[in-house]
């Protein structure tokens, strides 16, 4: 259940069928979370084994992915990943294809209350067939789109629902994911269910996790309480027990954390945050779990510092920076200043050293976050002790990941 703000950038189609094989989750080291402001060809180029996102560009049908959208994402030049589809079977949100004007609570009869803490969502009765058939026109249209598979959410509403005395809430929670993986099955016999949250289902209900393919878990580490605070011990303690269930079982087991304080809309990589996510993630792994650190709006491509991530497809230097790309400056000449754009597929070091046509360097530039994706470096023509560089043409090394491209530019005064 996420803020109803999506922007996708376009991209290039290409089509392709997805073998079981490529749906094998067993080698998953790393993945990514983030259900808005996606850009697809910036996600594509990142060495993350597994993208969690949504299904639409902006959670409506007009805005739907296509199939070949969905591939490529699956293909991208960072190395295959498995991508699942974001899916809130607990709740219901009116931003979505299947919302009717005129619906309130109890009108349709499965519907809820509106949840107080996320405007446009709203409780169901998901045992009813009427919310039901809602979920799987909309699992439907997810299999049409070639998703790997599902990433269920609000699992927990069966709490809701026990709290106002439906004794067989938690049961019925149960089979309701079981159900969805019996119809996704059908079309997909390798489709992927996970789900995100009350993994004590697990420890109730076995069969329940012999029917999901893997379980994310929010807050384990931090944001229980708040964003940016440490969860309490005991209840880090209880998760725990109850994930390792999971994994135990041989399944994919995922840890979200938000080291970020509530105050943070978009990542912020100062040292008390770092030794948070280095915290989170050397808890994480020490249990055998997967972690992945973000900001609760789900709205950014976080990179770790640190915890970069580097895929089966990407573990070589050459495989994850082959295409590394260094588009033409501008303005060429310039008299002021001028930029660099590039593209890299993998987080890195960017270099940019200027010389002059004797070999004299004249300047260094980096970015030292170098985070995936389009980035630009900007020369103001002056030189290393801050002059001004004289007018001439000047030859341009810019290095990333090991991987070098060369320009030539001219300034004049």
């Amino acid at each position: 259940m996420r803020i109803p703000v999506f922007l996708f950038a376009p991209i290039i189609l290409l089509t392709g069928g997805v073998s079981a094989g490529e749906k094998d989750i067993s080698g998953v080291k790393n993945f990514l979370y983030q259900l808005v402001n996606l850009d697809l060809v910036q996600a594509g180029a990142t060495a993350f084994d597994l993208i969690i996102t949504d299904y639409s560009s902006d959670g409506s049908e007009y805005g739907e992915l296509t199939r070949d959208q969905v591939q490529n994402l699956k293909h991208g030049p960072g190395g295959r990943k498995i991508v699942l589809s974001y899916l809130s079977i607990g709740e219901a949100e009116d931003y979505r294809f299947y919302w009717q004007p005129g619906w309130k609570p109890g009108d349709p009869a499965w519907l809820g209350p509106e949840n107080p803490d996320w405007e446009g969502n709203f409780k169901v009765r998901y045992w009813d067939p009427g919310w039901q058939a809602v979920i799987f026109s909309y699992l439907d249209r997810i299999l049409a789109a070639g998703f790997d598979g599902v990433y269920l959410d609000i699992i927990d509403a069966y709490e809701y629902w026990e709290e106002k005395g439906r004794t067989g809430a938690a049961r019925e929670m149960t089979d309701w994911v079981a159900a969805i993986a019996d119809r996704g099955r059908t079309t997909d016999p390798d489709f992927l269910i996970f789900v995100q949250n009350a993994a004590e289902l697990g420890g109730i209900f076995p069969e329940h996790i012999d029917t999901v393919d893997g379980i994310g878990q929010e807050d384990i580490y931090f944001g229980y309480d708040s964003d940016g605070v440490a969860t309490p011990a005991d209840v880090t303690s209880r998760m725990e027990d109850h994930l390792n269930l999971f994994k135990n079982a041989g399944k994919t087991v995922l840890t979200i954390d938000y080291p970020f304080s509530d105050s943070e809309d978009i990542p912020h990589f100062d040292a008390g945050t770092r030794g948070k996510i280095d915290s989170a993630y050397a808890r994480s792994a020490r249990n055998g779990f997967v972690p992945y650190c973000t900001v609760r709006n789900l709205s950014f491509l976080t990179v770790n510092p640190g915890h970069e991530p580097v895929g089966p497809a990407a573990a070589r230097s050459e495989d994850r920076f082959r295409d590394f790309t260094v588009y033409p400056n501008f303005p060429n000449p310039f008299n002021e200043s001028t930029v660099f754009p590039f593209f890299i597929p993998a987080q890195a070091e960017v270099r940019v050293g200027i010389s002059d046509v004797r070999g004299g360097e004249m300047a260094v530039l980096f970015d030292p976050v170098g985070k995936p994706g389009r980035g630009i470096i900007r020369w103001d023509g002056r030189d290393k002790r801050g002059r001004p560089a004289a007018a001439g043409v000047y030859l341009v090394q810019i290095n990333a990941g090991g991987f070098k491209k060369i320009l030539k530019i001219s300034l004049i005064r």
